[in-house]
């Protein structure tokens, strides 16, 4: 049985209201009382002076669900106070699974850069997949979203045309049987084949059935750079028509001629707010992002899946059209030079992590696209990079709004294990960045408000039940830190750093960090809607 003091700590409680001193303490995995003062009866007190108290960090944008199986304990989120992070995000999950389509989803797990547990595969439904999550034992808390793309994967593979009646019945009772396990909603990623294959109407008649179970739908929208503005009326749309709740995914402007839509993008959710639209959005704090390179290959020449793919990559008859719109994209991303190559599926090119896309074809002696599908052949497509193309100007007019989550959109990692993957620091800074940096250095941000973008207000666009704010009956999820030294370590040079200022990750009441160390307990959870 765990009993814990915390004595005399400011404590910031996710509601956006001002700090206030006070002790808490801890039964359990329940806070069960906040006074001035609590008189201390058999519990093992800690030390809150001159620190803040706030709850758990929830991670409203994560990848961590199949990483998870290499890094349990998720340290890389772990030690920036986050003890709960919502995965299954950008259309890209892990389950439903078909049997005989579980090798086409690891194929695609795999371009996105998943490593799957030893065996693979092993479980059909969100269900059998927390379970297997569940006996692993875990140091943070999983709330699972249905990804779109294992959705259609499950229901009629990589086909780039709309669904037939029986398949779209199909995707239906499979989101069903999900939202009824306990899965918190329905994430797409319109970018990324197949999820990208789905029409407007599509996503309506799947919003409709989210509805019914208050359940949440989450977008990577169709476009971040020149169609930005389509793609966020687009997501304004489906919410409007089917009644969703919707969170728009890592809310950016990609590309420097499009630098000034992020801002109107929020405005155009904040007037979709206004007319009473549930809508919101969340960000991460960076001028780049991370996600595939194959992004940068049309969304033709994924029809079918990857081994389709890498069978069009080398097509000879297709390599010119394949070059000019590969090109294209790369420019919208701001050129070869701002694009980095970070994390690669073999051992063959692990030389690469770390350099341009333009330092890369100038070693190969060939154009910037071909260095694309040549890097892609290699690695049977599983090449993530880092794209520099996002405005600090419309990041920084997307982080001062109130109704903006912080979500990492990275997964769980450990520096010593992940060492040689040159991975994005959001895996390891995001929320100690936004402290840091945006509260403390730059002044954008209260205390107050920034804690409850990363708290309270996660927790009620998912509607998690007595989490995202310490207060009497609810989970001892708490982040006891020092406010004036807490910060990101993490660089793009240099990723696999932790943050510094945290003395105490509370999870489920049990201490999984403590001075900078963890503890080796895991009480971390999935958890399910109910």
């Amino acid at each position: 049985m765990s009993k814990l003091l915390i004595r005399g700590g400011t404590v910031v409680d996710g509601t956006g209201r001002s700090g206030f001193k006070a002790d808490i303490a801890i039964d359990d995995d329940v806070i069960t009382e906040i006074s001035p003062v609590i008189s201390c009866v058999n519990r093992r007190i800690l030390n809150g002076a001159g620190m803040v108290v706030t709850p758990g960090f929830i991670d409203i944008h994560s990848h961590t669900d199949a990483s998870i199986f290499a890094n349990p304990f998720a340290e890389s989120k772990l030690f920036q106070g986050v003890t709960t992070e919502v995965v299954g995000n950008c259309g890209i999950g892990l389950f439903p699974v078909k049997p005989e389509r579980a090798e086409e989803l690891s194929n695609y797990l795999n371009m996105h850069g998943f490593s799957l547990p030893e065996g693979g595969i092993r479980w059909s439904d969100f269900a059998e997949y927390a379970a297997v999550i569940e006996k692993m034992g875990i140091g943070l808390n999983l709330a699972p979203l249905v990804g779109h793309s294992a959705l259609r994967l499950a229901a009629m593979g990589s086909a780039n045309r709309p669904p037939t009646a029986s398949e779209m019945g199909e995707m239906k009772s499979m989101l069903q049987i999900a939202l009824e396990q306990g899965a918190w909603g329905l994430s797409t990623g319109l970018i990324y084949p197949p999820s990208s294959y789905a029409t407007t109407d599509e996503l309506i008649e799947l919003g409709k059935l989210l509805t019914k179970y208050d359940a949440l739908f989450t977008s990577h929208v169709r476009g971040e750079s020149e169609t930005l503005l389509d793609a966020i009326d687009e997501v304004i749309q489906i919410g409007e028509k089917s009644g969703v709740r919707v969170e728009v995914s890592h809310l950016k402007a990609i590309g420097e001629p499009n630098w000034g839509n992020g801002k109107l993008a929020l405005d155009r959710i904040d007037a979709a707010r206004q007319r009473g639209i549930q809508i919101g959005a969340d960000q991460y704090p960076y001028e780049a992002s991370n996600t595939a390179l194959s992004v940068l290959v049309p969304d033709w020449a994924h029809d079918g899946g990857v081994v389709a793919l890498l069978e069009r990559l080398v097509a000879p008859e297709l390599q010119e059209r394949l070059k000019d719109e590969i090109s294209k994209k790369i420019k919208i991303r701001g050129g070869a030079l701002r694009i980095m190559i970070a994390t690669l599926g073999s051992e063959r090119n692990r030389q690469l992590a770390g350099k341009t896309l333009e330092e890369i074809a100038a070693m190969w002696h060939c154009s910037p696209a071909h260095a694309v599908m040549r890097l892609l052949i290699d690695e049977k497509a599983s090449v993530g990079a880092i794209y520099f193309a996002i405005s600090p100007k419309d990041l920084e007019y997307i982080i001062g709004n109130p109704y903006v989550a912080v979500g990492s959109d990275d997964r769980g990692l450990q520096a010593d294990r992940n060492l040689s993957k040159a991975v994005h620091p959001r895996a390891y800074g995001t929320f100690s960045r936004v402290l840091g940096t945006f509260v403390r250095e730059k002044g954008l941000l209260s205390l107050e408000q920034a804690i409850y973008k990363m708290t309270g207000l996660p927790a009620e666009r998912l509607k998690l039940p007595r989490r995202g704010v310490i207060g009497t009956g609810y989970a001892a999820d708490i982040v006891v830190f020092d406010p004036t030294i807490v910060k990101d370590l993490a660089e793009y040079t240099n990723p696999h750093r932790y943050g510094i200022g945290y003395r105490y990750v509370i999870v489920n009441g049990e201490i999984v960090v403590e001075e900078g160390r963890l503890t080796g307990k895991a009480p971390g959870r999935i958890l399910r809607k109910k």
